[in-house]
């Protein structure tokens, strides 16, 4: 995900993360038919899945794997 251009868009492809924060993600909408923009790179990293902003350490959004719909 750490990729993306800022406001590209991404359809969530799979995490390599622990499953509590796993859980966490599917909770506040990152599922397998979610797309997502990217708001800003860098640490943290913020991404807009639907109406929710989330923030992620740099870190955790390396492991964060996307397929890119738009604007690479």
């Amino acid at each position: 995900m750490c990729d993306l251009a800022v406001g590209a868009t991404a359809r969530f492809h799979a995490a390599d993360l622990d499953p509590e924060f796993s859980r966490f993600l599917r909770s506040v909408g990152l599922t397998q038919t979610s797309e997502l923009r990217l708001c800003r790179n860098g640490d943290p990293c913020i991404v807009q899945v639907r109406a929710t902003r989330i923030g992620m350490s740099k870190a955790v959004a390396g492991q964060v794997y996307v397929v890119p719909t738009s604007g690479t």
